[in-house]
């Protein structure tokens, strides 16, 4: 096979670059000017498969060079072991393809090497790639990992490469502060301090779309408590509301879709004018999910406001009434203003909608309206996948 070497590469390159280099314009830099494409490599991983033998370290540190030539170019991980599949499909194709008709059990054994040497050279490349990023500091490899881990793209072997020791699962924490530029530097800090000081957590994004992934060690008891108390010291340190949602699966693979239905909950929760600095699961929010997948009800619901814009800050004011706790005292503070006049308001608000805020079924409604406002734009419905409730 190393006599056929430049015909195998040539087929390597075409392959890779029908399915990998379109998506992306760095890596099509990197297949025309040959990267982990030349031919020297190819005939090397057809000489070591041929004799039934692994890379050596010094090809290991090639190939843990070109994985951090990806991380240096930002091309997706994704985008590198995609390489190493279809790299290796084409080479084990073309290679039957030249053999001899009567070579069948030495290409089958030829082939079985090709896979372990090929695999080998991915879990290198992949090191190399994890390494780049990381770079030497221990908090950057933490947030690398997130990164990895909540894209999916990344193997427990690649992560723990870069010193990061993973636990068996993660609970996934998703949180949002509404004015992230209203926080200072010092504070940043003092909340990545923070984080950082739980054992085993892993975190990556700022303030609008902070992720943090809380170890659990027994998927029977996910850290709720570690989850609910962090959410609380964020909103001390941001010194605003955090608005934060939670979702878990009993695995790593499982990590993106927990993250997935931990954002579908904090785009809910953001919508709610009650909403407190606890992490919500979905099945918290069931009131809110069928609003927000029925579109005439919602619109409906956000009519029964619209009187409401004939009298000055009534809206606000039902806003902070919620965000009270519908604690008037504290609310007609909040407002600035005399409970006498948050009397008034109420009243009118009553005159104007119909509503009756002192009966439970208004301020029921009333609260549903303020949340149909709110609520994101909905794609069309989708089958829920929420995990069982926490124990």
């Amino acid at each position: 096979m190393t006599t056929r070497s430049a015909e195998i590469a040539v087929a390597v390159a075409s392959a890779v670059a029908g399915r990998v280099v379109p998506s992306s314009a760095l890596l099509a830099a990197e297949y025309e000017r040959g990267g982990f494409l030349r031919e020297p490599i190819i005939a090397r991983v057809l000489e070591l498969a041929s004799a039934g033998e692994l890379f050596t370290d010094d090809d290991l540190g090639t190939l843990r060079g070109i994985g951090a030539g990806f991380a240096d170019h930002h091309v997706p991980l994704s985008l590198l072991t995609t390489s190493f599949d279809v790299g290796i499909t084409a080479m084990t194709r073309e290679s039957w393809h030249i053999a001899p008709a009567e070579g069948f059990a030495d290409m089958a054994q030829f082939t079985e090497s090709l896979a372990r040497l090929v695999e080998q050279g991915r879990q290198a490349a992949v090191r190399g790639y994890m390494e780049a990023r990381a770079g030497s500091d221990s908090r950057s490899a933490s947030r690398v990992a997130a990164e990895e881990l909540i894209g999916g793209e990344c193997t427990p072997e690649a992560v723990q490469a870069i010193g990061v020791k993973l636990a068996p699962g993660y609970l996934v924490l998703a949180c949002a502060v509404p004015d992230p530029a209203g926080i200072g530097a010092g504070q940043v800090a003092a909340i990545h301090r923070d984080i950082e000081g739980i054992p085993g957590a892993l975190h990556c994004g700022d303030l609008s779309a902070l992720v943090v992934l809380l170890p659990v060690e027994d998927a029977r008891q996910p850290p709720g408590a570690t989850a609910a108390e962090l959410a609380s010291r964020l909103r001390t340190l941001a010194g605003q509301v955090v608005y934060a949602a939670q979702a878990h699966r009993p695995d790593l693979a499982g990590i993106p879709a927990a993250l997935e239905e931990a954002n579908r909950a904090l785009s809910l929760v953001k919508a709610i004018p009650d909403a407190g600095c606890r992490p919500y699961r979905m099945d918290d929010l069931l009131v809110e999910l069928a609003i927000a997948r029925q579109p005439d009800i919602r619109r409906r619901l956000a009519d029964l406001l619209t009187p409401l814009d004939g009298g000055a800050d009534l809206r606000r004011t039902l806003k902070a009434l919620f965000a009270c706790d519908l604690d008037r005292e504290r609310a007609a503070r909040e407002l600035g203003i005399h409970r006498r006049t948050l009397r008034y308001r109420m009243d009118r608000i009553q005159d104007l909608s119909g509503i009756d805020p002192d009966s439970a079924h208004g301020i029921q409604l009333l609260r549903a309206a303020l949340t149909a406002v709110h609520l994101p734009a909905q794609r069309s419905p989708e089958p829920e996948t929420a995990s069982p409730p926490s124990p």
